[in-house]
C-alpha cells in the first residue's frame, strides 16, 4: 500500500503529463510549407509611381498556360503563393505598353519552398491617344478556356491577350476602330466577331468559342550553318508557330527539340490560318538567317482545310554576332543602365565586309539610328560600318532620327554584312540576338 504522499505525487505528475500531450495536441501547429511565393511591385518607368490597377498574370513556363491572375493593389504591389517550378508574368494596363511588350518573350524564373521570388517591373507608357480596350471570354461549350491567345486585328495591325484561368480576357491599349477578334489554340477552331472599340471606354462581351478537332500539320527541318564556332552549343532548340503580325506564340504550339547541326521537326491539330514559324528566338548563340528574313521576310505557312502551303518550311540558321558592352547578360532581359551616348561594342565576326547597327525603341520597335532602308524590294544599309571597326559612339554619324530619352529602353543589334563580287551586291550573314543589346538610358 502507497503512502498518502507518493499517491498525491503521482496523481500532481500524471497530471502535469496530461495536460503537456493535451497542450501539445491542441497547440496550433504550423502546416508544413509546400509553396513559395512571387511579388513584386509595379511602377511607370518615366515617374516610377507606382501603378494600382495592373493585372498581372502568372503563367507556368512549362505549358505556358495561367495559373493566377491578380490586379496590384494602391502601392503597385502584388503577390501569388505557388506552387515550386518555373513561371514567368505578364502584366498590362490601359494606358500602358505591356511587360513584356509584345513581339518579346517573358524571361522564365523559378519558385522555390518556402522563398520569395522578386519580379518588379516598370511600364512604360502608351504613345495612343484614342485608344479603349476590349472584353470578353473564351470558352469550349458552356466552359471557360484558360490559356487562349485572343487577337484583335484590321488591316495588319494587331493587339492581344491571354485568356485567363476563368476563360476572360481583356486586350488593353487599342486604337478607335472596327477589329475582328479571333482565338487561337493547339486542336481548337475559333468564331471570329466584330468590335467596334471606341476610345477610353471597354467594348464588352466579345464572346468567342472554340471548336475542337483541329488537323492541320507543320513540318519541316532546322539547318544550323555556322559562319564561327557556336560558343557554347544549346542543349535545344525552341520552335514555335506565331501569330504573323503580334508574334505571339500560339498556345500549344511550340516545342522544344534536342539541338543538332540539322534537326527535323513537326506540329500537329494547327487551325486553320497564316503563322510565322519561328525558332531559336532566345539567346543562345543562334540566330534565324538574317539574309533570308531581309529578302523575303519571315518563314510563313498558311492553313486552308488543314493543308499547309508550303507543305515544308525549312529554317536556316547561322551563329550569332556577339555583343559585348552594352547590353544586357545572355540570361535575362533586364535592361543594363547607360549614361549619356554610349559606345556600342561587339566582337569581330568572320568573312565580314562591313557592319550595320541598328538602335530601335523598345516600347514601340521604332528605328532611331542605322538600321536598313525598304525602296520597294531594294534593301541599302543607312550606316556602314568597316569590317575592322568593332565599335561606334551612337548617332556618330549625325543620322538619328531621336536623341535618347532618360528613363526609357532601347535595344541596339549589329548585322554582318559580305560584299559579293559576282553580283556586284551585299548578302547579311549573321546578326546578334534578338534579346540583347537592351539599354536603359538614367
Amino acid at each position: 500500500m502507497i503512502s498518502k504522499d507518493v499517491f498525491f505525487r503521482r496523481i500532481v505528475l500524471l497530471i502535469c503529463i496530461t495536460g503537456l500531450l493535451v497542450a501539445g495536441c491542441s497547440k496550433d501547429d504550423p502546416a508544413p510549407v509546400t509553396t513559395g511565393k512571387v511579388a513584386g511591385k509595379v511602377m511607370s518607368l518615366s515617374t516610377t509611381a507606382a501603378l494600382a490597377d495592373a493585372t498581372v498574370i502568372l503563367f507556368d513556363a512549362n505549358t505556358n498556360s495561367p495559373v493566377k491572375t491578380t490586379k496590384t493593389n494602391s502601392s503597385g504591389d502584388y503577390s501569388f503563393d505557388a506552387d515550386p517550378g518555373n513561371y514567368f508574368i505578364k502584366i498590362y494596363k490601359q494606358g500602358y505598353e505591356s511587360v513584356p511588350p509584345q513581339g518579346i518573350e517573358p524571361v522564365p524564373f523559378s519558385i522555390a519552398v518556402g522563398q520569395t521570388t522578386t519580379q518588379s517591373a516598370e511600364m512604360t507608357e502608351s504613345l495612343l491617344t484614342n485608344a479603349g480596350f476590349i472584353t470578353g471570354k473564351v470558352t469550349v461549350g458552356s466552359t471557360g478556356e484558360a490559356g487562349v491567345l485572343v487577337v484583335a486585328e484590321l488591316n495588319g495591325r494587331a493587339f492581344s491577350a491571354i485568356s485567363d484561368q476563368g476563360g476572360n480576357y481583356t486586350i488593353f491599349n487599342v486604337p478607335a476602330d472596327t477589329y475582328t477578334v479571333t482565338a487561337y489554340k493547339a486542336d481548337f477552331s475559333s468564331n471570329s466577331a466584330p468590335a467596334n472599340v471606341t476610345a477610353n471606354t471597354g467594348t464588352n462581351n466579345i464572346n468567342l468559342s472554340l471548336t475542337q478537332g483541329a488537323t492541320g500539320q507543320v513540318a519541316g527541318t532546322f539547318k544550323v550553318i555556322s559562319q564561327t564556332t557556336i560558343v557554347t552549343p544549346p542543349a535545344t532548340i525552341d520552335i514555335a508557330l506565331v501569330n504573323p503580325v503580334t508574334k505571339e506564340t500560339i498556345p500549344g504550339l511550340s516545342q522544344t527539340v534536342p539541338y543538332s547541326s540539322s534537326l527535323s521537326y513537326s506540329f500537329a491539330k494547327v487551325p486553320d490560318g497564316t503563322y510565322v514559324v519561328r525558332a531559336s528566338f532566345a539567346n543562345d548563340y543562334i540566330v534565324i538567317d538574317p539574309d533570308y528574313i531581309t529578302k523575303f521576310g519571315d518563314y510563313t505557312v498558311s492553313l486552308s482545310g488543314g493543308t499547309p502551303t508550303p507543305a515544308s518550311v525549312d529554317i536556316v540558321a547561322t551563329s550569332a554576332v556577339l555583343l559585348n558592352l552594352p547590353t544586357n547578360e545572355m540570361s535575362t532581359t533586364v535592361p543594363v543602365e547607360v549614361t549619356g551616348a554610349p559606345v556600342f561594342e561587339w566582337t569581330a565576326y568572320p568573312s565580314t565586309s562591313d557592319y550595320v547597327i541598328e538602335v530601335t525603341d523598345a516600347s514601340t520597335g521604332s528605328v532611331i539610328w542605322g538600321g536598313f532602308t525598304d525602296n520597294s524590294g531594294t534593301i541599302s544599309k543607312n550606316i556602314t560600318i568597316p569590317s575592322n571597326t568593332t565599335s561606334i559612339t551612337f548617332n556618330s554619324d549625325g543620322t538619328a532620327t531621336a536623341d535618347l530619352v532618360v528613363g526609357k529602353v532601347y535595344r541596339w543589334r549589329v548585322f554582318a554584312s559580305k560584299n559579293n563580287v559576282q553580283t556586284n551586291s551585299w548578302n547579311l550573314i549573321a546578326a546578334s540576338e534578338d534579346q540583347m543589346g537592351l539599354i536603359k538610358v538614367k
